[in-house]
Order: structure tokens, then C-alpha cells, then sequence
């Protein structure tokens, strides 16, 4: 009875072996070789558990059904863990996009401040030039207010110049008006007196 019963596993066996290959080898095309966790292996592998389980109950074969079952379990497990990876990855998609996210944001910060920056360093630079400017505006108007100023001095200086000189001109006239008054009233003196010598020696 032993190897009669044996017979259903084998042919199982065998079936599932031929049917495995064509999973096997999409697995190594897409990379996922060695991959027991991979989604069309674990559905192929949960199949072959149930058919396992399902002949084993039908024929009555307590081997192939525990065959079934143990399959099943490991099935379940590699599910878990494949789910639980699955979350991890996702997890790590996540914290990953956070992370870019940081990083732009972070990026974006910066380019913000070099641009702040780089206008504030604009504007300091346009304020200084503004200052520079009104600094020589200043600076101009001063020396023209000096030249004006210096130009009025030497007007008024002038001015009394021409002052002194009409007051020494007029006290020069005034001097030699005087001096020929008195050389007419010395010269008249002298003709009356010669007048009245004449006169005396008349007589």
C-alpha cells in the first residue's frame, strides 16, 4: 500500500515541478531569481500548497495533505514577511520623499538666501553710490558757495579800494585847492601891499 500511496505525491510532485518552470524562469528574466517572496511564486507555491491539501484529503493520503499544509504555512510566512517588507519599502518610499523633500526644501532655502543676499548686497551697494553722490553734490556746492563767497570778498575788497582811492584823490584835489586858495590870497597880500607902498611913496 505504501508505494501505491506514494504514487499521487510523485505525480504531484512532478506536475508541479514542470509547471514550476515557466515561474522560475520569469523570475530570472525580471531579476527575481532566488526570490521566494516574489508575488508569482508565492501564488504558484500557494496553489501547489492547496491542490496538495485538497488530493491529499480526497485520496485519503495523510502525507500529501500535511505536504499541503506545511506548504501552506510556509506560504503564509513568506506572505507575512513579504507584506511586511513590502510595508517596509513602503516606509522607506516614504521617509525617502521626505527626505527629498527636505533636501529642495532645504535647497529652495538656500537659493533664497543667496538671492536675498545677493539683493541686499545690491541695495547696500545702491545706497552707497546714493551717499557717494550727495557726498559730491555737497562737496561742489560747498566750494561754489566758497568761490562766491571768495569772489565777494575780493568785490568788496576792490570796492574799498576804489573808495580809499576816490577819498585820497578828493583829499589830494581838497589839498591842492587849498594850496592854490593861499597862493591867490599870498599873491593878492603881496599886490595890496605893494599897492599901498606905491601909494605911500606918492605921497
Amino acid at each position: 500500500m505504501a508505494p501505491l500511496a506514494g504514487v499521487p505525491r510523485t505525480v504531484v510532485s512532478l506536475g508541479f515541478g514542470v509547471a514550476r518552470v515557466p515561474v522560475d524562469l520569469l523570475a530570472q528574466v525580471t531579476g527575481n531569481g532566488g526570490n521566494r517572496e516574489w508575488g508569482p511564486t508565492l501564488a504558484f507555491d500557494s496553489v501547489e500548497a492547496t491542490v496538495r491539501g485538497v488530493l491529499g484529503s480526497v485520496l485519503g493520503d495523510p502525507e500529501l495533505a500535511a505536504q499541503g499544509h506545511l506548504k501552506d504555512a510556509r506560504v503564509e510566512r513568506r506572505s507575512e514577511a513579504a507584506e511586511r517588507e513590502q510595508a517596509a519599502d513602503a516606509r522607506r518610499e516614504v521617509a525617502d520623499d521626505r527626505l527629498q523633500q527636505r533636501r529642495e526644501r532645504d535647497q529652495q532655502q538656500r537659493r533664497q538666501a543667496r538671492e536675498q543676499s545677493a539683493e541686499q548686497k545690491k541695495r547696500l551697494e545702491e545706497e552707497r553710490r546714493q551717499r557717494e553722490q550727495k557726498a559730491e553734490e555737497r562737496e561742489r556746492q560747498r566750494k561754489e558757495q566758497a568761490a562766491r563767497d571768495e569772489a565777494t570778498a575780493h568785490e568788496k575788497i576792490d570796492e574799498h579800494a576804489r573808495e580809499a582811492r576816490r577819498t585820497r584823490v578828493a583829499e589830494e584835489s581838497e589839498a591842492v585847492k587849498a594850496e592854490r586858495e593861499a597862493a591867490e590870497k599870498k599873491a593878492e597880500a603881496l599886490e595890496l601891499a605893494e599897492a599901498a607902498d606905491e601909494a605911500r611913496q606918492r605921497r
